[in-house]
């Protein structure tokens, strides 16, 4: 009988509905208002069913959602309604979904935080109401759930979690399914006391078989803001006090058996391990303090293998959960450079032992061990957002043994990070914040002085403000940094590839100063434009970074002593059009010069995405360069230039809905000189099957060729003597293969738990020739800017080329390289009860480099898997109090 009044009530607000027009005016659709009500009597059963008593008599049931894509506001064949309640420990949201076609409603049960399969329903709470970021929570119809953390700018953070109940019910009589939650207030941060009981509410549903999405306010898909366009909740007042500690403890065991050394009294075959640990969670009022103590990450996911062969270092992504929650308010970017790159923390170590594994042997090192880290995040009633990260890194030894004699050898000293964020938020249209961080070095030993920094400091300041209700803008960020330590360490920091002060085109305005004891510097952006709910769009960004500007010891900073700026103009199109459902046309031109007034990047680019009416999506990206010069080529010789430069980046995928999904990515740079030329191609295919098994494989295949990669800078060995003899620049013709590829397999018994596995086979060839020496580099015609070596002077002989060049006789090892790599790991995850978990882990890793170029992967592929393999097994337990 419940059920049956429940049916008849939604039946009567629908079909009051379907009198109205098919579309919702905007002032109806947008901003909407809904009124929460305190829960009487006995909580809800969370099985999905909404047959509990306070489902069909307490509160109220909101409107019908309004559709966003691919229609906007138009009104739905498949309606959706939601009610929200609360007591003193949790809130409560009932959703029913109807639906036109209920035998295509998607119910596929993903991995936890897989949100891109099923049909979902997805509640956002901005709990300050400040319009910058909000916790949400996502169930599919299958019962998967996702938490995660959105962003104002729509940055999502899928590495939060939290400990909630969801649960589905799919009724194919009524042609409908409903979804029942509880969040515990445990969970959420807030305001206990706010002035007007005011919270932003953004409830979403996603139906996959029609690429429909509707909400119950709507956020226009031209807005002016994510969490700024959420609707409002009121009436949470008289709320429980936001504090609870929350104790995760783990215990870990481990055993790794990896290839014997001979002569080593180290690397012996195997080795057992045992570890132990905890994170907690403090709730401070209006603040989280969170901790861990002695953190295992074992259980998350491998980094991608690379080849690098430019100067640059490789950036990875962080996946360690402690690093990203609250990565938003942490946050200080200016473009790809950031003050704060968590994967500096417990990195592996910087220094080397030397160890050649003959007559010098050295222990195996892993990741720099993390004595602890304390996080405090949140933002008080006035607006006021904090964040600090204090972290302590141990003092990490490994055993030497040279000539029989054992010794120690300190690989990384006892470091100290800290990093303090703050930001003010005016009704989310003005935003002034600042940064600090500061890395402190114990430097014990003569020779980390001679290598390391002992303290490095930076310090930023940003500013935001919104005009016009959020259309145009103002973006402005201001950093500067601070370095010091031994004259040897800095003298390195001014030689290292984001600097190189000796460049020959940084003469007039560089140079290494030997006696320096610090290096400091300045950088940041300012920026303008028009975006939000408008179909054009435009910004003006003006940046720089100078030469002595540096991030690197516990932020990420690719390059200094660069002066920029980049204009873009955009079209979007967000209703349907003849064949498409949505169309974005950008136009945009960048020119970027030295410190010495040096044009070094002049280009133009336009870029065209669309979605097609049967949701296949294609973007395309095309810049064109006419001047650019690489001060970074030659690592620290003089500037090269290239001749002007095509860039191409090509995306296709079929529908994301569909149970097979093909996708196609293409990037290629093409020089006009008609001799460098780099391509990549990826083709995947993602293949759902049932409801709980999912496959993805990736292919990747790079063809280039580059008729000046670096191969080496030496002194000729016949030149005459000189106060301060110039170098030879080498430099060689390129031929290289790379290969890869990447096998994803999720199966996925329950949404508690999982079995997944991925492996990753990678080979990269390069085969040098036609060698030559830099000459006069600058030059426009291309073939004055090398002398290529006389092939009838070239000899190898026990792996060194000799070749007579203009400056005398030249020696360098041979470039040539082949490198194989084989990783994988397989994690059986089981949530045995909410936010416990237990983990068994396999991980399978084997590797190796050489001098001798094998053709074709098949062969690299047989080669691969007769090489020497390290494997991890690990069990680890942890176990959640809630007090």
């Amino acid at each position: 009988m419940k059920k049956q009044l429940l049916l008849f009530l939604l039946t009567f607000h629908w079909m009051s509905y379907a009198q109205q027009d098919s579309i919702v005016p905007f002032d109806k659709a947008y901003k909407r208002i809904y009124h929460i009500t305190k829960l009487s009597g006995e909580r809800p059963v969370i099985d999905g069913r909404l047959d509990d008593d306070c489902w069909q008599r307490q509160g109220e049931w909101s409107e019908n959602f309004v559709q966003v894509a691919p229609n906007e506001r138009l009104v739905s064949s498949s309606p959706t309604q939601m009610k929200a309640l609360y007591d003193e420990k949790s809130i409560y949201l009932g959703v029913y979904c109807k639906d036109d076609n209920p035998d295509k409603i998607i119910r596929f049960i993903g991995n936890r935080d897989a949100n891109g399969v099923g049909d979902l329903i997805s509640v956002a709470f901005d709990t300050y109401h400040d319009y910058r970021a909000a916790p949400e929570f996502n169930i599919n119809a299958g019962g998967n759930k996702t938490d995660l953390i959105v962003t104002d700018k729509l940055e999502v953070n899928l590495s939060w979690n939290a400990v909630w109940e969801g649960k589905t019910h799919i009724n194919p009589q009524d042609s409908s399914w409903t979804a029942e939650l509880r969040i515990p207030f445990s969970q959420l941060r807030y305001n206990q006391h706010s002035n007007d009981g005011v919270w932003g509410l953004h409830v979403r549903r996603i139906i996959r078989h029609k690429g429909e999405t509707q909400n119950w306010s709507m956020i226009p898909l031209r807005n002016n803001g994510h969490v700024f366009s959420f609707g409002e909740m009121h009436g949470m007042t008289d709320l429980p006090k936001s504090g609870n500690i929350e104790i995760l403890p783990y215990v870990m065991g481990k055993y790794q058996r990896e290839p014997q050394i001979p002569g080593s009294p180290y690397q012996k075959g195997s080795n057992w391990g045992a570890n132990a640990g905890l994170d907690a969670k403090f709730g401070l009022s209006d603040f989280t303090l969170d901790l861990t103590i002695n953190p295992d990450f074992g259980q998350v996911e491998l980094d991608p293998s690379v080849m690098n062969l430019t100067a640059f270092e490789t950036f990875y992504d962080e996946k360690r959960p402690f690093f990203l929650e609250g990565k938003h308010i942490l946050d200080f970017s200016s473009g790809g450079d950031r003050m704060f790159y968590t994967r500096r923390i417990g990195s592996a170590p910087s220094l080397d032992t030397g160890a050649d594994n003959v007559t010098r042997f050295s222990q195996t090192k892993g990741n720099v061990p993390i004595i602890g880290a304390l996080k405090l995040t949140g933002t008080n009633r006035n607006g006021v957002t904090i964040g600090i990260v204090q972290s302590v890194t141990a003092r990490s030894t490994a055993k030497v043994t040279q000539d029989g004699k054992e010794s120690k050898q300190v690989v990384e000293p006892l470091t100290n990070y800290t990093v303090a964020r703050v930001q003010k938020n005016w009704k989310g249209n003005i935003l002034l914040g600042g940064m600090l961080t500061s890395v402190n070095r114990a430097l014990d030993e003569p020779y980390l002085e001679d290598h390391k920094v002992r303290n490095a400091f930076t310090a930023g300041i940003d500013y935001t403000h919104y005009f016009n209700n959020r259309l145009y803008y103002i973006d402005a960020k201001g950093m500067f940094s601070s370095l010091n330590g031994s004259k040897q360490a800095i003298a390195l920091m001014q030689t290292s590839p984001a600097h190189y002060y000796q460049r020959a085109s940084a003469g007039s305005y560089l140079g290494v100063d030997e006696n320096r004891t610090s290096l400091n510097g300045t950088g940041g952006y300012v920026e303008a434009g028009r975006k939000g709910n408008s179909k054009w769009l435009f910004s003006e960004k003006f940046s720089w970074i100078t030469p002595g500007f540096d991030l690197n010891d516990i932020g990420y900073l690719k390059q200094a002593d660069i002066l920029a700026n980049e204009t873009t103009v955009q079209f979007k199109q967000t209703d349907v059009w003849k064949i498409f459902r949505s169309n974005t046309l950008a136009v945009s031109q960048e020119n970027q010069w030295d410190f010495g007034g040096n044009a070094v990047n002049n280009n133009m680019g336009i870029s065209w995405k669309t979605m097609f009416l049967n949701r296949y999506e294609f973007d395309i990206n095309q810049r064109y360069g006419w001047n650019r010069v690489d001060t970074r080529q030659l690592r620290g010789g003089p500037d090269m230039q290239y001749d002007p430069y095509h860039h191409t980046r090509i995306i296709f995928n079929t529908d994301k809905a569909k149970r097979v999904m093909f996708m196609m990515n293409y990037e290629g740079d093409y020089n006009s000189d008609g001799y460098n030329q780099f391509n990549t191609l990826s083709p995947s295919l993602t293949f759902r099957l049932g409801n709980h098994v999912h496959l993805s494989g990736q292919f990747d295949y790079s063809w280039n060729t580059d008729n000046l990669q670096y191969v080496t800078a030496t002194l000729p060995s016949r030149m005459p003597s000189a106060a301060n003899p110039e170098p030879s620049y080498i430099m060689g013709h390129l031929e290289q293969k790379t290969y890869g590829a990447t096998m994803k397999l999720q199966v996925i018994i329950t949404p508690d738990i999982s079995l997944l596995f991925y492996g990753s086979p990678f080979t990269s060839t390069g085969k040098f020739s036609h060698f030559k020496e830099a000459a006069d580099t600058k030059s426009k015609i291309y073939n004055e800017r090398f002398n290529e070596f006389d092939p009838r002077s070239v000899s190898l002989q026990d792996g060194i080329y000799t070749a007579e060049g203009v400056k005398g006789e030249v020696q360098f090892l041979n470039p040539d390289f082949s490198f194989n790599e084989f990783r994988s790991n397989f994690v059986a995850r089981w949530e045995y009860t909410p936010g416990s978990t237990l983990y068994l882990v396999w991980e399978h890793h084997m590797s190796d480099r050489h001098n001798q170029p094998i053709p074709g992967w098949g062969r690299n592929i047989d080669r691969m898997f007769g090489l020497p393999s390290t494997n991890t097994f690990m069990v680890k337990l942890n176990y959640w109090f809630n007090l």
